[in-house]
Formats: C-alpha cells, sequence, structure tokens
C-alpha cells in the first residue's frame, strides 16, 4: 500500500491538466516512415515522468525520464530503443502512451485514442502500479485482456510485450509479493496465458535492493534506478526477440 501512497502523492505534486499524467508533456509522435522501426510505451511513472518547480522543491526531480533514473538516456525506454535499434540496423521511433489520469490500465484504455494514429510495430505495457485487483479480480482482468486485445487490433497490427507490475513489498512464503500487488500479478499472468502475450514478471528485480531508486524523495526512491531500468531493458528485449520469431 506505501507504494500506491507514494505514487499518488508524485501525481498530486503540481499536476496541472486532466488529461496528462506524471507532469509529461505530450510530443506528437512523428509521421510514419516504411525506414523506420515504431515502438509505443503504454505505462506510468516508471515509463516516463516530467517536472516542475513543485517536483524539483518537494522530490528533488528536475528531469524528464522514467522516474527513479538519472537521466533520460538511463531509462528502460531509450536503453530498449537502442537495443532494438542495434538488433535491427534502423531507426527506431519512440512513442509514449501516458494520457489519463494516475496511470491504471482503465485510465490508459481510455486514452487510446489518443494514440490511435502512431502506427506502431511494437507495443511495450508497463503497467499495474496504478491497480488494485482485489476488490473485484474479475473486473481488473477483463480491462487488462481489453488492453492487451485493442492494442493488438490498432490499424498497424503490432506485436505486444508485457512486464509486471514493480513494488518493493517483500516476498511471501508462496513468492508472491506481500501487498495487493500479487493480485494484480496474477490476473496479467492469467490474461498473458489466455492471450498468448509475450509476459515477464519483475518481481525478481524489485527484491534487488541495489535497484532502487534515489535521492531525497521516498516515492522517488521507491521507482527502479539506473540498474533497475537497465535490467527492465533488458527483461522487454528478450520478450521483443521473443515475438519476432512468433
Amino acid at each position: 500500500m506505501q507504494g500506491k501512497l507514494f505514487l499518488s502523492a508524485l501525481l498530486l505534486s503540481g499536476c496541472a491538466l486532466a488529461d496528462q499524467s506524471q507532469l509529461d508533456q505530450h510530443v506528437k509522435c512523428p509521421v510514419s516512415s516504411g525506414k523506420t522501426y515504431r515502438v509505443l510505451f503504454v505505462g506510468d511513472s516508471i515509463t516516463r515522468h516530467g517536472f516542475n518547480k513543485d517536483t524539483i522543491r518537494d522530490l528533488g526531480w528536475s528531469h524528464t525520464s522514467g522516474m527513479g533514473a538519472s537521466s533520460a538516456k538511463t531509462d528502460y525506454v531509450n536503453q530498449l530503443v537502442s537495443m532494438i535499434a542495434k538488433d535491427r540496423n534502423q531507426y527506431v521511433v519512440k512513442c509514449y502512451h501516458t494520457y489519463g489520469g494516475s496511470g491504471s490500465v482503465a485510465e490508459r484504455i481510455s486514452g487510446l485514442p489518443m494514440v490511435s494514429d502512431t502506427n506502431p510495430d511494437l507495443v511495450v505495457l508497463q503497467l499495474g502500479e496504478h491497480d488494485n485487483a482485489t476488490a473485484d479480480p474479475v473486473l481488473f482482468h477483463r480491462q487488462y485482456a481489453t488492453l492487451v486485445r485493442q492494442v493488438r487490433a490498432m490499424p498497424s497490427k503490432p506485436k505486444v510485450i508485457a512486464l509486471g507490475p514493480w513494488s518493493l513489498a517483500p516476498l511471501n512464503a508462496n513468492g508472491e509479493y506481500s501487498d495487493e500487488t500479487a493480485a494484480v500479478q496474477r490476473e496479467m499472468y492469467g490474461v498473458a496465458i489466455e492471450e498468448s502475450l509475450q509476459y515477464m514478471s519483475v518481481m525478481d528485480l524489485a527484491a534487488i535492493p541495489e535497484a532502487h531508486g534515489w535521492g531525497k524523495s521516498e516515492g522517488v526512491r521507491w521507482h527502479p534506478n539506473d540498474l533497475g531500468h537497465a535490467m527492465y531493458a533488458a527483461r522487454l528485449f528478450r520478450l521483443y526477440k521473443a515475438v519476432q520469431v512468433e
């Protein structure tokens, strides 16, 4: 529960526009070109978090990147894009979908029309930190399945890969998170099986203290740091390679 409170506090820190999330300034994705490989990142603050005078003062957060990374260059998005570009020997365009409220799955579904023209070849789903599946697991299961199906149904018919939720809760006797994140992960995994979605947990990464964030704010420290982001990128690259042979 602590992690959810930290994330809520981050979003309340100066957010001015109703359709904005994580304070990021949305930039229209470059026009599609047959010479580029396009990746759409559907995420929350781990994917992208902006800054303003309030985040600088209250959180010590003064740049735009995946939160917890020391720079845009070291966040998982940019590391993964570099890895894919090298693998393909091709320019890779990155696009973001962080429209809609705090970053729940339902809010990302409602914001999908805002990125309908991005024409991705690959969609990366990084969500779950703003969801609670304990009250109604069936509803959350349906929502996550809907998101997977809707991004697959985009005009460009992209491949889809996904990571599970990040939490600093210790693992319980069953090897699961010991907070409500466990229910989110179980439902996401169930959807992955049903939808043949290339999906991996980050539970083991979150359990590494050296992979946690930095600074004066508990909220920023809750996020993965440069090492954590590097491990996110490596895990997603494995999934990217897997969908290339499907």
